[in-house]
């Protein structure tokens, strides 16, 4: 075989494992978290501080999914959200932990609620967090929040 020849056969070989390496590496970037899926999610230990109920436990199925490094959360079903938008989270991963917000003028009168959900993965099937919503309109404040775990 001359030696032009070989040197072909081996600059192919190596291009094609360049890409075959980066490929791969591709893949394993592009691969999904492990908190991205459906979830059963279940309620407990309700609190309030100001004027209002305390909630009650409630259970139903949420959804996450991932585009890059940013995460987003829809109840689909469980809870009823006024306005219905508040029901999409946005957040990250921040080590361990996935960091969900968001934030509406929920009435007539000006009233911002910010809301966020903390959640961490116990295993691939299994999370568990916390839900803290701040309400503040005109220096009247209030807050609420409870305990969250998922299943799948």
């Amino acid at each position: 075989m001359p030696i032009r020849r070989k040197k072909r056969i081996y600059a192919g070989v190596g291009i094609l494992a360049c890409l075959v390496f980066f490929g791969l590496h591709a893949v394993h970037a592009m691969a999904a978290d492990p908190i991205v899926g459906q979830w059963n999610y279940t309620t407990a230990n309700h609190w309030v501080k100001g004027p209002a109920p305390a909630g009650k436990p409630s259970r139903g199925v949420l959804v996450i999914t991932q585009m890059g490094d940013q995460f987003k959360m829809e109840f689909k079903s469980g809870m009823v959200f006024s306005p219905p938008e508040l029901r999409y989270f946005t957040g990250r991963k921040q080590g361990q932990e996935y960091a969900f917000s968001n934030s509406a003028r929920v009435d007539n009168e000006g009233g911002i609620a910010k809301n966020s959900c903390n959640l961490k993965l116990i295993n691939a099937n299994h999370g568990k967090g916390k839900s803290f919503s701040l309400y503040s309109n005109s220096g009247i404040t209030f807050s609420w929040g409870f305990d969250i775990e998922l299943t799948r």
